[in-house]
């Protein structure tokens, strides 16, 4: 599955022979490198799109494990990309990352609506994201049973969840 390897400067690395595959949808040019240089120099096969409906298209050829979506973008945003993951029975198992600019409590409740598995503000920093991407490959071994919904009221509104347990845990710590 893997080997490890001395790298030019003496250390040691372990290598796989299969890099976990990221799809990053990002309409921004600036953050959506910065994203592909750090997973690419962590070891992650990583491609670019510009919005959600590039991304279901992309995951139509190459389904990634893990997705890191911006929320607001033209023509399909994060939440909808997510909503359409989740709902489709052979792209349900991608983790889904929401990278946002946004942090109200109600952008959490609707990260939660829609699925995601993680949520994290903008600026983020290298050593957050890359645990964060760790975390979810380590939970990619264990799944949680499907549970009932619940109805949260927040603001005068209620919404409706059906996320996992570990989902909605994962969500309110970050």
């Amino acid at each position: 599955m893997g080997n490890l390897q001395r790298k030019t400067d003496g250390t040691l690395r372990w290598h796989t022979m299969d890099k976990i595959k990221v799809l990053i949808a990002e309409d921004s040019i600036t953050q959506a490198m910065q994203l592909q240089h750090i997973l690419e120099k962590n070891g992650y096969d990583v491609t670019v799109v510009s919005n959600g409906s590039e991304a279901l298209r992309s995951i139509s050829k190459s389904k990634p494990m893990i997705v890191i979506s911006d929320i607001i973008m033209p023509e399909m945003d994060g939440y909808e990309l997510c909503r359409q993951i989740k709902a489709n029975e052979s792209y349900r198992d991608i983790s889904v990352i929401l990278l946002t600019a946004l942090s109200q409590p109600q952008a959490v409740i609707w990260a939660l609506q829609c699925g995601a598995d993680k949520f994290l503000t903008k600026p983020y920093n290298e050593n957050q994201l890359m645990s964060t991407i760790q975390h979810l490959n380590e939970n990619l071994k264990r799944k949680d049973p499907p549970q009932k919904g619940i109805d949260i009221s927040y603001s005068g509104e209620t919404y409706f969840i059906d996320s996992t347990r570990s989902q909605i845990i994962n969500l309110l710590l970050s």
